[in-house]
Parts: C-alpha cells; structure tokens; sequence
C-alpha cells in the first residue's frame, strides 16, 4: 500500500489552528461527485452549521492554505482544503435556494463529474 492509499484509508485530521472545525470533518471530501452528494444529502441546518463554522475563519484557512503548492499539499493540508471546496458546493444551496438541491432541477446523479479534469491556464 503506497502512502497516498494509507492517507485515504485514514479519516483526515485538521491542522491544529483550525482543530475546532473537527466536528465538520465529515464535509473533507476529496471528489465534487462526493461533496455535491453531501450537500443533497444533508439537512439544511447541518448545511448552515457548516457554513457558519468555516465562513468565520475563511480568511485564516486561505492564508494558512497560502503556504503550500496545490499539488503538494500536506494531508492536513489538503483536508482543510477539501472542506474549502465544500464551502463552495453549499453556498447556492445556502444562498439562492434555500435547501439542499437546485430548485427545480435535475437529479445530480444523473450527471458524474470527471474527478481527473484539471484546468489549467494556457501557457
């Protein structure tokens, strides 16, 4: 088993500035299909309580994320980081519609995101 195999066998762990996020672990998800299935899964309160958390210290997990590449990160690192990622999956829900799932859409598991997209900038 390689290193990266061990790490995703392990429940992530938060770096120790950020330890009082722990209770929102559940929300380090490492894929968009992962997290978006979270999110339409999830009670509107436990998806606001989410929020509230992370959007207090927002500022401080992008300065502490700052310190690392993207594609180099520490496993804590990348913990925090994927719980960034799911602040951003929950803020239409919180924002525009006001529940889990798009008003008025499609079932999200008609479509699967490609995990191995990579968007880079032409060079």
């Amino acid at each position: 088993m390689n290193t990266e195999q061990q790490h995703r066998n392990q429940p992530p762990v938060l770096p120790a500035p950020f330890a009082h996020l722990a209770p929102f672990i559940g929300w380090s998800l490492a894929t968009e299909t992962e997290r978006n299935r979270m999110r339409n899964t999830s009670d509107m309160r436990d998806i606001i309580a989410f929020k509230d958390a992370m959007l207090a210290d927002v500022d401080a997990i992008v300065a502490w994320l700052d310190n690392y590449p993207l594609d180099a990160m520490p496993p804590e690192a990348q913990a925090l980081m994927h719980m960034l990622l799911s602040l951003a999956e929950v803020a239409p829900a919180v924002e525009a519609y006001h529940q889990p799932g798009v008003i008025d859409g499609y079932d999200p598991t008609r479509f699967v995101a490609d995990e191995n997209f990579v968007m880079r900038p032409p060079i």
